[in-house]
Formats: C-alpha cells, structure tokens, sequence
C-alpha cells in the first residue's frame, strides 16, 4: 500500500506525476486553473486561481463514510486514481457552486450521493 494513503500521515504527500496547470470553466462564468499538489491522508490538495495572480489550496476530502457506498458499487475499495477523479469532480462542483473564488471552501468534503453521482457521470461500476 502506499504510504500517502496512510492515515498517520499528517504532511501532503506529492504523487510522482509532472504536474501541470490545467483549467476549468464554471458555471459562475469564471475560469479556474488548478494544480494537483498532493495528498494529505484522504485529502486530495489542489492549488487553485481564478485570476492568474493570486493562488490558494482548496482540499477535497473524501471520508470513509461517502466513500462506503462508492465502494459497494465497485464491489471493493476505489483505487487511488480513482478517488483522485471522484476529488476532481467534487472540485469542479464546487467550483460550479460558489459565486466568486471567496466562496470557495478550503476544504470540500463532498456527501456520498454527490461521489455516486460523479460515479455515474464518469460511468464508473
């Protein structure tokens, strides 16, 4: 298993990806561009800008308990890269949701209906 996965890990942990600023358009008509940092435990920490210049980390946290019934659909536990496109979704929604970047959460801790959503819009088990 891999130790970024461990719960006794308290610092972001990075994947050994090239990371690269990617963007996206949300519903507010504002352009996010966002970098995957890392993880913390089952924190999934993105750098996140709406104007280029000023930066800040929103968090998607994926609990045990929104990740159970993700899991029974599977039919076993989500692999990381997995939970990694569940956060990226949760990220987008949360874009979608706030009004403004200040709306945004630092850290989003999506419910399990939201995961099993996302699962059906990526066609996810």
């Amino acid at each position: 298993m891999f130790s970024w996965f461990s719960k006794k890990v308290e610092t972001l942990k990075p994947l050994p990806l090239s990371q690269r600023e990617k963007s996206y358009s949300a519903a507010s008509g504002l352009v996010y561009q966002y970098i995957f940092k890392g993880m913390m435990g089952r924190k999934h920490v993105f750098e996140v800008s709406a104007d280029r210049k000023t930066h800040f980390e929103v968090a998607v946290e994926l609990t045990e308990d929104a990740l159970a019934p993700c899991a029974a659909r599977m039919g076993s536990a989500l692999r990381w890269n997995e939970e990694y496109a569940l956060a990226k979704m949760s990220l987008f929604q949360a874009f979608d949701d706030a009004a403004n970047p200040e709306g945004l959460a630092q850290t989003v801790v999506p419910p399990g209906q939201a995961l099993l959503a996302h699962m059906d819009f990526l066609k996810m088990a």
